[in-house]
């Protein structure tokens, strides 16, 4: 095991030597259990600002969050739902459409949205044109 994965977001499993690799979004300050996605054994893992504060340690089920990503030691991606997180979402509302806007959150006008010929001067829109 490298001196950095010692103190990343990287947990290798101590089983399986299995790389699971830990999401900073999810995982930045932690304190619980993860589940490897390898041999499925969960580990006790306790992270301040992103940094391991001592190596992992085995633990009774269930567990708290599972790793955003993992491969075993021979480099094949594991990414069964039931071993790995999918990633984070922005918004969890968003659905591959934007919301059109026409307003910002202080009123002022802003060009978010499909415009028609009708509500454009020229090349410009109406509400920037005034």
């Amino acid at each position: 095991m490298s001196v950095f994965r010692e103190t990343s977001l990287i947990l290798e499993c101590p089983k399986c030597e299995t790389i699971n690799y830990l999401d900073p979004f999810t995982f930045w300050n932690f304190k619980g259990k993860i589940k490897c996605a390898g041999c499925e054994a969960v580990w006790a893992y306790e992270l301040v600002n992103g940094t391991r504060t001592g190596p992992p340690a085995p633990a009774q089920g269930p567990h708290d969050k599972m790793p955003g990503y993992a491969q075993s030691k021979d480099w094949k991606s594991i990414t069964d739902p039931a071993k790995v997180n999918k990633g984070p979402q922005a918004r969890e509302d968003f659905q591959g459409k934007p919301i059109p806007i026409t307003k910002s959150k202080r009123g002022k006008p802003v060009s978010g949205a499909p415009l028609k010929p009708e509500d454009l001067v020229g090349s410009r829109p109406k509400a920037f044109a005034k």
